[in-house]
């Protein structure tokens, strides 16, 4: 497994999800209050671009279809709202190098 440089610490609000491409993966990094998390980009419902979505209670919410997701585990909180099914997302470990978000992948 490899690490590598997603993005810095100012490129992400304290409530903020960013799209970023490392290691030929499309992955979603989530930062909710002191805490920083990266999955997957792509909602399972349709394919939809998380990164348009919001954050609520801390939980990822798909701007299409309202699924919700746990960004520390990837497991999803609730369906999407069209009755639809989701998966969970794929998570990946996440540290801090001076500035810089660091992101490991298989």
């Amino acid at each position: 497994m490899t690490w590598y440089r997603a993005a810095q610490l100012n490129s992400i609000n304290q409530s903020g999800l960013l799209r970023a491409e490392v290691g030929g993966k499309e992955i979603l990094l989530i930062r909710s209050g002191n805490n920083l998390y990266a999955t997957s980009l792509r909602c399972t419902h349709e394919n939809d671009d998380l990164s348009s979505g919001t954050l609520e209670d801390g939980n990822i919410v798909c701007g299409f279809h309202f699924a919700t997701y746990s960004p520390a585990t990837g497991e999803v909180i609730s369906p999407p709202q069209d009755g639809g099914e989701a998966t969970p997302l794929k998570t990946y470990r996440v540290k801090i190098e001076g500035e810089d978000i660091m992101v490991e992948i298989p």
